[in-house]
């Protein structure tokens, strides 16, 4: 995090990199939490399922839930345009390999393309 995250501007402002470098350290931490609250929210939702209907469930019924989260990060317009690059690539050496959802995970954009790919969750 840098000191003009925190609201403290600085005569000198940070370069890009220095920026982007302090911003990835921040995505890292927000991805361990992600991944502690997602062991968190898995519990709290066997524990109502098992009061809701008065059953004590298998706890290996559960284990191959994962919780799905959005980038942490919106992505600017260099990394879009990277990730299209990167997109068409794989797709040109497999062809329909990234689909809709996988770039939903990937950028955190819903398409609108009417029909096209994968329908969101909602």
């Amino acid at each position: 995090m840098t000191i003009d995250d925190l609201g403290f501007t600085t005569s000198n402002p940070a370069s890009y990199d220095a920026i982007r470098a302090s911003h990835e350290q921040l995505r890292l931490t927000a991805r361990k939490a992600q991944r502690t609250f997602g062991v968190g929210f898995l519990n709290a939702g066997y524990l109502a399922a098992c009061v809701r209907d008065g059953i004590e469930y298998d706890r290996r019924a559960f284990a191959d839930t994962v919780p799905e989260w959005l980038p942490i990060f919106e992505p600017d317009s260099a990394a879009l345009g990277a990730a299209g690059d990167a997109i068409l690539k794989i797709n040109q050496a497999i062809p329909d390999f990234m689909g809709a959802d996988n770039i939903r995970r990937m950028t955190g954009l819903e398409s609108d393309a009417g029909g096209l790919g994968e329908s969101p969750p909602h």
